[in-house]
């Protein structure tokens, strides 16, 4: 079982940092293309299963759209965007140290949530260290390197 001291112990380096930008793939972003216009942060579980209701009876609609988007290159704000929900991933998966989020119970993942929330507080430049890779694989998937 991992206890709280170990998360306290563990600090995230600059070189930690760069290790995962330079590692950073196509299939370790993919899925911030399918949920790029939700933030899901500071909404209760009620809220979150009515969304989940609500996608899922739209969801041919939203595959389409996205089918039409991925065609087009994306815009400099939503490629912010992008690399924000790609650090915060990143320093999700550090978190929870090869747990999966679906195993862990609510207090945990609010716990997980409000210290990731925090680090990415403290370090504010790693999305804007995040942003040259994150155009790269934009631009390695429009000309049809990426997939």
């Amino acid at each position: 079982m991992i206890r709280f001291k170990h998360f306290i112990e563990e600090e995230i380096t600059e070189q930690y940092i760069d290790e995962l930008i330079e590692s950073l793939e196509w299939e370790d972003i993919i899925d911030l293309y399918d949920t790029e216009d939700l933030i899901l942060e500071d909404i209760s579980s009620t809220e979150r299963i009515k969304m989940g209701q609500k996608m899922r009876s739209r969801k041919t609609l939203l595959a389409l759209a996205r089918k039409v988007k991925l065609k087009r290159a994306a815009a400099m704000n939503i490629l912010t965007r992008r690399s924000k929900s790609a650090a915060r991933k990143m320093v999700m998966k550090k978190m929870l140290k090869g747990r999966s989020k679906s195993d862990l119970s609510a207090a945990e993942k609010n716990s997980i949530e409000a210290r990731t929330s925090k680090v990415l507080s403290m370090m504010k430049n790693l999305p804007q260290k995040l942003l040259p890779k994150i155009r790269d694989i934009e631009k390695k998937r429009l000309r049809g390197g990426g997939k």
